[in-house]
């Protein structure tokens, strides 16, 4: 009679407060529709080296498919994430370059990284690779540092626009060496890559896979990684901290979700994300183009972001940057 009595109170009590019950169940019946991945470059680019193959995993574990929608732009493919339902069923995979450096560098943006996202997980960082072209006859960044030492400001040098993370990576490096080229801002990476391997530009930053095929072949010269560490792709080639003390700088790639996204289901997302991040298969795929998954807690990727906006606005300020 006890137990019997208990259990009618118990349903009683779940009825009358259906907001203990709805944030499990809407977390254990998602996703109930298919979930799409907003990814703010071009088809094609190294940002579809991750979220590809992120999205087959996700649909293969979910039962549901998992689409990746490209929407390159300054600004589309955040705004598009930032305005959507906060539901779970619009995502998207943003960048240093959407959440940090173009807050920073541009004043009017139709979104706010910041207070528009919920930070799911890091996906994947990518090592920023000094490269430049083989012509140029410089084999270490040592050699390279002594170039520029001896011809100020008569070599160029390319980025994916102004602003960019690899523009103020190269800025940041010139800071620490004490040197000076032009900047040929791009709109994107991959005009940038061919004029650099076409020697209109000498040198620049680019995300390994957009320039691994051009290293392989000896188009370029992969002179320094970026990253802390040597990347595990291009082992031999140093990072930019063996010559220049102190020097890092990382690209990386994260999920993030509307603002107001329930927090059980964004755990759900973390959870299986981080899952998909250790697969053997996307693990090996991943790499192979470039970039190394590092799944993190969301607070995590608040921080890092928190910590980049810190190194970049003083950049900004120094070297003065402007964008608009």
């Amino acid at each position: 009679m006890r137990r019997r009595l208990l259990l009618t109170r118990c349903a009683a009590f779940a009825a009358t407060a259906p907001w203990l019950l709805a944030p499990a169940a809407h977390a254990a019946a998602y996703p109930e529709r298919p979930v799409k991945i907003i990814v703010p470059f071009s088809a094609g680019a190294a940002a579809d080296a991750v979220a590809r193959p992120l999205a087959a995993k996700l649909t293969e574990y979910w039962g549901r498919q998992v689409i990746v929608e490209n929407k390159p732009g300054l600004t589309p493919g955040p705004q598009a994430a930032a305005h959507a339902s906060p539901d779970g069923y619009t995502l998207l995979l943003g960048a240093a370059s959407t959440m940090v450096t173009t807050p920073l560098t541009v004043s009017k943006l139709p979104y706010d990284a910041q207070r528009d996202f919920v930070p799911i997980t890091r996906l994947a960082t990518l090592p920023p690779v000094l490269a430049v072209n083989a012509s140029l006859g410089v084999k270490s960044l040592a050699e390279f540092i002594a170039l520029l030492k001896s011809r100020p400001g008569q070599l160029n040098y390319a980025s994916s626009g102004n602003g960019a993370p690899n523009h103020l990576g190269m800025e940041l490096l010139l800071d620490m060496t004490g040197t000076d080229m032009v900047h040929v801002p791009y709109k994107g990476a991959a005009p940038a890559v061919v004029d650099l391997v076409g020697n209109q530009v000498q040198a620049g930053f680019a995300a390994l896979p957009s320039v691994l095929g051009q290293i392989k072949s000896g188009r370029l010269v992969a002179l320094a990684v970026g990253t802390r560490e040597r990347s595990p792709v291009l082992p031999k080639v140093p990072t930019v901290g063996e010559t220049v003390p102190g020097f890092e700088y990382i690209a990386w790639y994260g999920l993030f979700s509307p603002a107001g996204t329930p927090a059980a289901v964004v755990d759900r997302i973390r959870t299986d994300t981080a899952r998909a991040l250790t697969a053997p298969e996307l693990v090996r795929a991943m790499r192979t183009e470039g970039s190394d998954p590092s799944p993190s807690s969301g607070a995590e990727l608040a921080r890092m972001m928190d910590e980049e906006m810190v190194q970049w606005r003083r950049i900004i300020k120094e070297r003065k940057i402007h964008v608009d």
